[in-house]
């Protein structure tokens, strides 16, 4: 999993995460002109939940049940599940989850309760702000993807499988169908918001492992945060630590931590965009590419 180069120890170790990459460049002007001149490679798609999990060797099926015990919900030992409410776009004849905004989150919770209340039930739900997660009756003998995972992307591929995949399938198709006309839906619709026609599962594991401490310092908030061991936002003058993570928001002034790192003359950042992951290495004798044009988009630098 990424962790800094160990042939490359004294150089900045950076990562940011952004659904808007055009917007990224545009708040950092600058960005674009140092980056050009480092060595771009391109790798698959990798979400920032998936990041920060692995870092902190927690798997991603273990995700509701961290979540679970940092809020102390003891469950009945069968498995935790994050239930997620997205909504479902036709794209190129095919089915995709747009992701959830955060304005949406009362509505996505009021959502679920209201079709958990109709649904066959599978176990006990608990709200954790508004988020909300199921302690399951019995095991779910299913495997799952995580709504972050389906963000933009076809379904199909991310649905649960395993022995009772189908039966949990079928679970989602009656989820949607209540969904189809709940008033709070008509209503986000009148006000020319998209509906949260869908509820997603997501989990699994009955419990998880203590995460492991990285030194990675976040700047920007994330739902993550309260259960895995971050620095956030003001470090102290002593601060070292090993990866800074920048979680953009289009319209952000990029944080004086990382613009600092960038004008030092070696760093590593790798962006993690909706189209992939983007990694620059630059070195100081880097600078001597002084034809390079600064970017126009996070692709690789010309030759």
């Amino acid at each position: 999993m990424p962790q800094p180069d160990p042939a490359n120890t004294d150089a900045q170790s950076l990562l940011i995460a952004t659904r808007d990459p055009r917007g990224l460049l545009d708040d950092w002007p600058a960005l674009a002109a140092r980056l050009a001149t480092g060595d771009h490679h391109r790798h698959e798609f990798l979400a920032i939940e998936d990041w920060l999990l692995a870092m902190h060797d927690i798997p991603a099926e273990a995700e509701p049940a961290l979540a679970a015990a940092t809020l102390g919900l003891a469950g009945g030992g069968h498995g935790w599940l994050r239930v997620d409410a997205l909504s479902l776009v036709i794209s190129r004849d095919r089915l995709v989850a747009l992701p959830q905004a955060p304005e949406d989150a009362a509505d996505a919770a009021a959502l679920i309760d209201a079709v958990l209340s109709q649904a066959p039930a599978v176990g006990v739900l608990h709200a954790a702000g508004p988020h909300r997660l199921l302690d399951l009756d019995a095991p779910a003998e299913a495997r799952f993807a995580p709504a972050w995972r389906t963000a933009g992307r076809p379904l199909d591929e991310h649905l649960p499988q395993g022995p009772r995949g189908a039966d949990l399938r079928r679970w989602l198709t009656e989820a949607q169908m209540l969904l189809h006309e709940h008033p709070l839906n008509t209503e986000r619709e009148s006000r020319g918001l998209r509906p949260l026609n869908a509820l997603w599962l997501a989990g699994g594991a009955a419990v998880a492992p203590s995460p492991r401490p990285r030194g990675i310092r976040v700047y920007g908030t994330h739902p993550l945060a309260a259960a895995l061991p971050l620095a956030t936002d003001k470090p102290s003058g002593n601060d070292q630590a090993a990866i800074r993570v920048w979680l953009h928001q289009p319209g952000q002034d990029p944080p004086e931590a990382l613009v600092r790192a960038l004008a030092a003359g070696r760093f590593q950042l790798r962006v993690l965009e909706p189209s992939g992951q983007q990694h620059y290495d630059r070195r100081p004798w880097h600078a001597l590419r002084v034809w390079r044009k600064p970017l126009t988009s996070l692709s690789p630098a010309p030759a």
